[in-house]
């Protein structure tokens, strides 16, 4: 009798570190990324993320994390099924546009229509 509740347990407590891990994840996205349509053109996409100490914007460890954010976003919206191609990258100037406080902008276009 005890060994099924300590299993039973032991599952819980997996389970439970699981997604305590992915709403940090999902924490840390929010908070270091954006995605939105481009307001020049519907059929474009602008990813614009976080860089500096934490995510440098020459690490490719950090570049892989931005790209890990701009995964789930997709895969959130449901966007880019068949894949996307990131058409520009480029640092947002201090006299741009920055709603959300990013240091980089990426344009992207889905492989198919977004969204469809």
């Amino acid at each position: 009798m005890k060994k099924p509740v300590a299993v039973a347990l032991m599952i819980l407590l997996v389970c439970g570190c699981a997604m305590e891990e992915q709403s940090r994840a999902d924490f840390e996205r929010h908070n270091s990324s954006v995605l939105r349509n481009s307001y020049q053109d519907d059929s474009m996409l602008v990813f614009e993320a976080k860089a500096g100490a934490a995510f440098p914007a020459d690490s490719e460890t950090a570049e892989a994390t931005r790209m890990g954010w701009l995964q789930a976003w997709l895969d959130r919206r449901g966007l880019c099924p068949e894949g996307y191609e990131i058409i520009r990258r480029e640092p947002i100037d201090p006299g741009q546009p920055n709603f959300h406080n990013m240091d980089l902008r990426y344009l992207l276009k889905c492989k198919s229509a977004p969204g469809g």
